[in-house]
């Protein structure tokens, strides 16, 4: 989201009704229009908009606001005087007004306000002053308010400020410098308003705090990352209760200055931006050298095998001082942190496979004895069988695709794998699919697989499906396509169509400059700008066998879209096809030129100027054998700077993050996050920022907005031209160990 002042306006001898114009805002910005006008606006308010403040002295002020959809451009004020200023500011850090003030003044020098700004609060304050005679274009203000619009007008004279939410707690808000002129015409109104919101949720206790050096004169220890709903900003460090300096934003602390022999209790503590501190994560450690690691655990074995698991035990280990802790490994990946028991069952194994197995133990110090090893496999076979009956029927450019059940085998059928020519297509859960944007008279492999809860894939069925040819022959290149319509081709009616003229589609849209450059706090971004719509022009000539033909090539041509219909405008040159949606942006030009050929023109507008591949790219993320992460490299073409793409999230999985390595951005769910199986999912479209919520229908019927799920969603989140490395990570979910999320990536192609 971007937080910047939109529009700034001052109706000075304008009139009414007050048109404020501004750049499309961010989807989910909240829109803040601070108003300063001669008489009362609140009888007719905006639709859409919320009056959050008013107040009045001799003239007036209003505070509006809403949440942007991203495609207003504009706000008319329905107000007749001509006196009226306003700044409409779009915030994206300004979820919930936490307070407002308003006074009034007959001085010329002083007006003084009174507000309790809410603790734990982030935000910002926005005020604004109307002296009904003199000047407010020098007025100061404090409490770190800066003015930054300051009109004059006869008999209202507004000044606009801005700044970050002041320290918690009582404050006093003062403007000075009104200058006004009169005593007959008096009582200035000043009004502040506060925005933001208040995090009273503290960090998680920093987790895993150990000892990693000891002497007789000091201690370093070291600790793993606290989270947080916000974001952890420092972590404090205590001994014996004492704090030790400022907080800090590393993970590891030595104290020095230590007698040898003596016990310390060493505490560390997380906080966040809103001095919000966790719980304290302690150790006790004495003063004294421990270089003496713990015993190999004796007596590793391997108490039960599955298909997708095995379960280990050991005997305890023992030491000099004490053992704190196991560490388990998997061909040499870490399982988890160490722990107390000594059994551990390895989940999300694959069929049949051989994994190395060792257990080693660690002292309170985290001296680390040798590793116990032991080999393990899973139990083969059990995989589903084939689908039965696989039946393809090929239509106008799709394939219809129906199969029957198959067996399930050691573990229940979740899903069918359709792949197009080697290639993954699409995943299902139902017995059909249909593929579709096919090239006409294309031959294609089409196979379709089962894939059980563990992952295991069956054999696939596969048939050899030739695509009917289209209905028309091309006569020249590239071929455009537009509903049942088809440029530089013969159609099925005999018509031939030649496209003369082409204008919009072959060169880019043109750029729109960003007035100001985005915050980067949450993603946004620094650039020249983006695209704008695309608008093509196509003219030519069509040629008929009849003049009835030629009547009806024209009639079928005006019909091609309506006024108000969206068709997909599709251009095939001879080593791509590409295609964008359109509506129809003038009315058709048909010019006769003989009783057999007519002059024709089309003029269409896609708003997203992108030009898309015919097909989109699929592919799936689950959690590699034996970890709670997993990532696959999706490629993708074109040269359009941001390539958005679909992510759809399924459970079981807890706290998921979904992660571009190559833009090293995250989409990050909000502390607590658990989908608790394959029934529930994240639906995250990254062209419209809209996120959903899908839960089984006996829970409820339809999908619920999700984005207050996430607790982050940077704005430049996107897929790019080139490799990228989707990652999947996450925790598992108590009693669905045996079975992996799943992050389904479908994105497609695009062209500036």
């Amino acid at each position: 989201m971007t937080n910047r002042i939109a529009a700034t306006y001052d109706g000075s001898g304008a009139g009414g009704p007050h048109t404020i114009t501004f750049t499309a805002p961010t989807p989910g910005a909240r829109l803040i229009l601070v108003i300063s006008c001669w008489s009362s606006i609140s009888s007719d308010i905006p639709e859409g908009w919320t009056e959050d403040y008013h107040a009045n002295g001799y003239n007036h002020v209003h505070i509006l606001s809403k949440i942007a959809t991203g495609s207003e451009t504009s706000v008319v004020l329905n107000h007749t005087d001509y006196r009226l200023h306003a700044v409409l500011y779009e915030r994206d850090d300004c979820p919930n007004r936490l307070f407002s003030v308003a006074g009034t003044s007959s001085s010329a020098s002083v007006s003084t306000l009174a507000a309790t700004v809410p603790a734990n609060a982030t935000g910002r304050a926005f005020g604004v002053v109307n002296a009904p005679n003199g000047t407010a274009s020098a007025t100061a203000w404090n409490q770190g308010l800066s003015r930054h619009f300051a009109p004059d007008d006869s008999a209202s004279n507004s000044a606009f400020v801005t700044g970050p939410l002041p320290a918690a707690g009582s404050r006093t808000f003062t403007v000075s410098n009104l200058a006004m002129t009169s005593t007959t015409i008096n009582l200035a109104v000043m009004a502040v308003v506060g925005y933001g919101s208040t995090d009273a949720a503290a960090p998680s206790a920093p987790s895993s705090l150990r000892a990693t050096s000891i002497t007789g004169t000091s201690i370093s220890v070291e600790w793993d990352a606290a989270t947080d709903d916000v974001g952890v900003t420092g972590y404090g460090v205590y001994l014996n209760g004492s704090k030790q300096g400022s907080d800090q934003a590393g993970l590891s602390y030595t104290f020095t200055g230590l007698t040898a022999g003596q016990t310390y209790l060493s505490e560390v503590d997380a906080r966040d931006a809103a001095g919000n501190r966790s719980p304290r994560a302690q150790i006790s450690v004495v003063a004294e050298v421990d270089v003496t690691p713990p015993a190999v655990p004796p007596n590793l074995r391997v108490v039960e095998t599955t298909h997708t698991s095995i379960t280990v035990a050991w005997d305890a280990s023992t030491d000099s001082v004490g053992v704190a802790g196991y560490g388990v490994f998997v061909g040499g990946v870490r399982q988890g942190p160490d722990q107390a028991e000594w059994i551990y069952t390895i989940t999300r194994l694959a069929r049949g496979t051989t994994y190395t197995i060792g257990v080693d133990a660690a002292d309170a110090v985290n001296n680390r004895s040798a590793m116990a090893g032991i080999t393990a496999a899973t139990l083969a076979g059990g995989d589903p069988s084939a689908p039965p009956n696989l039946t393809a029927t090929a239509g106008r450019e799709q394939i219809t695709l129906a199969w029957g059940a198959a067996a399930a085998g050691a573990l229940p059928i979740a899903r069918y794998e359709v792949l197009l020519d080697g290639v993954l297509a699409a995943s299902t859960a139902q017995l059909g699919y249909v593929l579709e944007d096919l090239e006409a008279g294309s031959v294609h492999e089409v196979a379709v697989r089962a894939v059980d809860a563990g992952l295991a894939r069956g054999p696939a069925v596969l048939v050899t499906v030739t695509v009917p040819v289209g209905d028309w022959v091309p006569v020249a290149s590239p071929v455009y396509r537009l509903g049942d319509w088809v440029g530089n081709a013969r159609d099925a009616h005999g018509v031939t169509w030649t496209v003369e003229e082409e204008e919009g589609w072959s060169s880019s849209a043109a750029p729109i400059t960003l007035g100001a450059d985005s915050d980067n706090a949450d993603g946004g971004f620094d650039g020249p700008g983006r695209y704008g719509s695309r608008i093509v022009t196509l003219s030519g000539t069509a040629v008929a066998d009849s003049r009835v033909g030629m009547l009806a090539a024209q009639e079928r041509l005006t019909g091609v879209l309506s006024a108000s219909g969206i068709g997909v405008l599709r251009v095939a040159e001879a080593h791509l096809t590409r295609q964008a949606k359109v509506r129809l942006e003038d009315t058709v030009e048909i010019t006769d030129r003989d009783s057999l050929a007519f002059e024709w023109s089309l003029v269409v507008k896609a708003s997203n100027p992108r030009r898309f591949a015919r097909r989109s790219v699929y592919a799936e993320v689950t959690f590699e054998p034996a970890q709670t992460t997993g990532a696959t490299t999706i490629t993708m073409a074109g040269d359009y700077p941001t390539i958005p793409a679909r992510f759809l999230l399924y459970g079981p999985v807890t706290e998921p993050v979904i992660r571009v390595e190559e833009l090293g951005l995250e989409i990050r769910t909000k502390a607590g996050t658990v989908l608790p199986d394959a029934r529930y999912a994240l639906d995250i479209d990254l062209a419209t920022r809209e996120v959903w919520a899908l839960v089984p229908p006996d829970v409820w019927p339809e999908p619920r907005p999700g984005r207050t799920m996430l607790a982050r969603f940077p704005a430049r989140f996107a897929l790019a031209p080139g490799p990228n490395t989707v990652r999947l990570s996450g925790g598992l979910v108590v009693g669905q160990e045996a079975t992996s999320p799943r992050l389904v990536i479908e994105a497609t192609d695009a062209w500036i």
